[in-house]
């Protein structure tokens, strides 16, 4: 897979949350990304998506805990 889906989606969530990337967030997209790709998923804008979806989520969770 290549990496770009990964840093279009943290590109895009960072300028449309008005967030700053978190230590460990690019290795879980990354990892979950990867997932996807290896369930045969190869569409890079699907995957882009996927990552924003996932980050919106995993901000949301990471909010909650505050």
């Amino acid at each position: 897979m290549n990496i770009l889906p990964v840093d279009r989606a943290l590109n895009i969530y960072g300028a449309l949350a008005d967030r700053a990337e978190l230590q460990g967030v690019r290795e879980q997209l990354s990892k979950h990304l990867m997932k996807r790709y290896i369930e045969g998923e190869r569409d890079e804008h699907r995957l882009t998506v996927e990552g924003l979806s996932y980050l919106r989520t995993l901000y949301r969770e990471l909010d909650s805990r505050k």
